[in-house]
């Protein structure tokens, strides 16, 4: 886990370095595991980080010089794999990184390129509210733009639902839960509350459905629950 936690990190500061990081979100388990700065709790433990390290990246951003991905990587183990739909990914024995970007409109079913990276991105629903608010934390000296933790959590609920594997829908229903555990004990309801207000009503039925089983509904207060 050392290890995997070095390389996290090295990757940070190369893509900081090359102008790239202010531009992305780093969302996915890694971005739950951040939240600690965010939170300054010893009471927020989130679960288990995976080899996943994935940055949320809207359509047609563009960076101030082109960067080859790939290359910037590579001497850190990383290989260049294409999946079955043409979705690129550096894969190592550590980490798979990933692009993810949001998807409007019809299903594209296709990868959105990036020419400024030399890469492209996998489009998927459910993640345009992700960039509703996001913070910065400090990762030693590394400044990390994550998903605010309210939208991070109904984010992981709503997806939750679509999950066919069921130790990977336990897990982002864990990890949501004890995010909305740290964001009350914080006092961030109204916070909260804006973020459930950005999503669409099937999302939030979905929502209503998952807090009630995590009997959170007598503290969290919603307007539209």
């Amino acid at each position: 886990m050392e290890k995997q936690n070095e390389l996290v990190l090295e990757i940070l500061k190369r893509l900081s370095g090359a102008g790239v990081l202010e531009r992305v979100l780093l969302i996915g388990s890694w971005a739950a595991s951040f939240y600690r700065g965010y939170f300054r709790s010893p009471d927020y433990a989130p679960v288990l980080r995976t080899r996943d390290i994935d940055f949320l990246i809207a359509p047609r951003t563009r960076f101030s010089k082109p960067v080859d991905l790939h290359l910037l990587l590579k001497d850190l183990g990383f290989d260049l794999e294409f999946s079955p739909g043409g979705y690129m990914r550096l894969e190592s024995d550590e980490l798979i990184l990933e692009m993810l970007s949001p998807e409007v409109g019809p299903p594209k079913n296709r990868p959105l390129s990036f020419p400024d990276l030399k890469f492209n991105a996998q489009p998927l629903r459910h993640l345009s509210t992700l960039s509703r608010d996001p913070i910065v934390i400090d990762i030693e000296g590394v400044a990390v733009h994550l998903p605010h933790p309210a939208d991070f959590a109904l984010h992981k609920l709503v997806i939750s639902d679509s999950r066919k594997n069921r130790e990977k829908k336990s897990k982002d229903i864990e990890s949501a839960y004890q995010i909305l555990e740290a964001l009350l004990s914080k006092e961030q309801e109204s916070v909260l509350r804006l973020a459930f207000q950005e999503l669409s009503q099937k999302e939030q039925q979905k929502v209503r459905k998952l807090i009630t089983a995590g009997s959170f509904s007598d503290r969290i207060t919603f307007q539209t629950l």
